[in-house]
């Protein structure tokens, strides 16, 4: 069965992802953080040192995640992107070996010229400033994505992805 088009499985999880992002659930304030002063910017931001997936998820706030979770929660990326290169593109590029990748290189992929001068490098710690706020983090970036607010949230999808991407 099919509602709008969407197969009942996929309502599923997205409802599932909704409740994971719920602002009126009990720790809801245990995942969010106070609005930052003045947003990041990638201009003036330090991604940190380059390491392995397996060396990024022995860090305390990753090997602490829940990947689980974060599957769920990457549904959301999975809406405009895929994990594996060889299942190509959708509206943004695909994600495999984003961790150490500088931002706005899979090639044939139309980045805004916003993300291609910023000098980013993906890692966690860069990776967890954009999914915050995107447009605050790269001003003029095309992602329509608003981010995740909170910070555990941020965290848990990070730790899948250091997995999925790989």
């Amino acid at each position: 069965m099919a509602v709008v088009g969407l197969p009942l499985r996929r309502i599923a999880a997205l409802c599932l992802l909704l409740a994971a992002c719920d602002p009126g659930e009990p720790n809801a304030e245990a995942r969010s953080e106070p609005p930052p002063s003045a947003p990041v910017r990638a201009a003036e931001f330090d991604a940190g040192p380059i390491k392995t997936a397996t060396e990024y998820l022995l860090e305390p706030e990753l090997a602490s995640a829940d990947a689980s979770r974060g599957e769920v929660l990457g549904l959301a990326c999975a809406a405009c992107h895929r994990f594996r290169a060889e299942e190509g593109t959708l509206i943004g590029p695909h994600l495999q070996g984003v961790f150490g990748r500088k931002a706005a290189s899979v090639e044939g992929f139309a980045y805004s010229s916003a993300l291609r001068d910023s000098g980013l490098v993906w890692t966690p710690r860069s990776l967890e400033a954009w999914l915050a706020n995107p447009a605050g983090f790269v001003e003029g970036t095309t992602m329509a994505f608003t981010g995740y607010r909170g910070v555990q949230d941020r965290r848990d999808l990070i730790a899948y992805l250091l997995r999925a991407t790989q």
